[in-house]
């Protein structure tokens, strides 16, 4: 039996099937260096991805929530201020409480 012919798979599949080959002709030590950089990627990548979508999260809720809270019936100008300047001092609080790491 000769060897198998490509042409029955798709570009894609040939990418990862050069991908495989490549790996499994790895000797131990180069496979062991390949798996931990790859996770050391991953870690930090998503680790950077984290901080952002936290940052993007918390400034949507604020924003937002303030907007809503004022659509309420019965929630007048003063409440709405009280309750502005609440948030305001509560973050204010988060805020120094990250300066002084």
């Amino acid at each position: 039996m000769g060897k198998k012919k490509g042409c029955k798979r798709t570009t894609d599949e040939n990418i990862i099937h050069e991908k495989a080959v490549k790996m499994r002709k790895m000797t131990d030590e180069q496979l062991v260096h390949y798996v931990e950089d790859r996770v050391e990627k991953a870690r930090s990548e998503g680790f950077n991805r984290g901080k952002e979508v936290k940052a993007e999260t918390l400034q949507f809720t604020i924003t937002d929530f303030a907007e809503e809270i004022g659509k309420i019936k019965g929630i007048g100008m003063v409440t709405m201020g009280k309750i502005r300047e609440l948030t305001d001092k509560r973050l204010e609080g988060l805020k120094n409480a990250g300066q002084g790491r």
